[in-house]
């Protein structure tokens, strides 16, 4: 039982992660340097205290095809961002696109510890 404790305690973190960063974006979208600052802070300290071995590699590789996805949708005017920094997107895009695809792979293994017990 003490296990259901801890793995439902870690996904209502990870949820709340989610919030704070998308309250962050929300809230900060017009000042990008000021929100770059912050979402970088977020994960330096989130990669020092609670990084796994291969967290790294997810959030590079959601830091760089994320953009580059939404780059091509935006010059093809799909959507566009309301301040964007270069290349139609705001500088702090990729740190975004890492921590996401970082929660994502998060809660998928929280539920896979969930339905192995």
């Amino acid at each position: 039982m003490n296990s259901n404790k801890a793995i439902r305690k870690e996904l209502i973190a990870e949820i709340s992660l989610f919030v704070v960063g998308i309250a962050a974006i929300s809230l900060l979208y017009t000042n990008n340097l000021l929100l770059f600052i912050v979402l970088l802070t977020g994960w330096l300290t989130g990669i020092k205290f609670w990084h796994t071995k291969h967290d790294v590699y997810f959030f590079v590789s959601g830091a760089i095809i994320g953009p580059i996805c939404e780059m091509v949708a935006i010059y093809f005017g799909a959507w566009q961002y309301a301040n964007p920094t270069a290349f139609g997107v705001p500088i702090w895009l990729p740190l975004a696109w890492g921590i996401i695809i970082l929660l994502i792979k998060r809660v998928a293994e929280t539920f896979v510890r969930i339905e192995m017990k």
